[in-house]
């Protein structure tokens, strides 16, 4: 491939990105704006909704992120009464998160309203089509994650 091609190509990734992550943000956007919470937030209370026995660690393992990544997250929720904690009967260190009933009812909302909204795209492309789009980004993911991989141990 040429400069010229390559040029073109990176253009066209970045127009198609930039619509498809609007697109993406407007999916969830509004209801967590209506229940002051960011999209990482929404993703620790699924989680925590659907793990029982959930930690800050768990989900930092996860995520692939840093436990301060999360913990930062989790003292706003904590903040904001949708998560309490609850110590571990053999070690005391060990934290447990529960969502708060009104933890609950907000992370059911939110899922319902970005279900809903996803359930539109599907019925108009079609499941076919999205599980397929699903399956190529999944694979173009690995395929990045190996190469920053391999350009990370060709560094050191």
């Amino acid at each position: 491939m040429n400069n010229a091609e390559l040029d073109k190509l990176l253009n066209t990734y970045f127009d198609a990105y930039q619509k498809t992550l609007t697109m993406m943000t407007d999916l969830v956007a509004w209801p967590l704006s209506q229940n002051q919470l960011s999209f990482e937030q929404f993703l620790i209370l699924r989680r925590i909704a659907t793990v029982n026995q959930v930690t800050l660690n768990d989900i930092a393992v996860q995520r692939q992120v840093t436990r301060s990544a999360i913990s930062r997250q989790i003292k706003s929720l904590l903040a904001l009464h949708y998560v309490f904690q609850v110590p571990d009967q053999q070690d005391r260190r060990r934290l447990y998160l529960h969502l708060t009933e009104q933890g609950q009812r907000i992370e059911s909302l939110i899922d319902r309203a970005i279900t809903q909204h996803f359930d539109m795209w599907v019925k108009k492309l079609g499941d076919t089509q999205i599980a397929g789009v699903l399956g190529q980004v999944i694979t173009l993911n690995q395929q990045v994650e190996q190469l920053e991989q391999q350009k990370h141990s060709t560094e050191s």
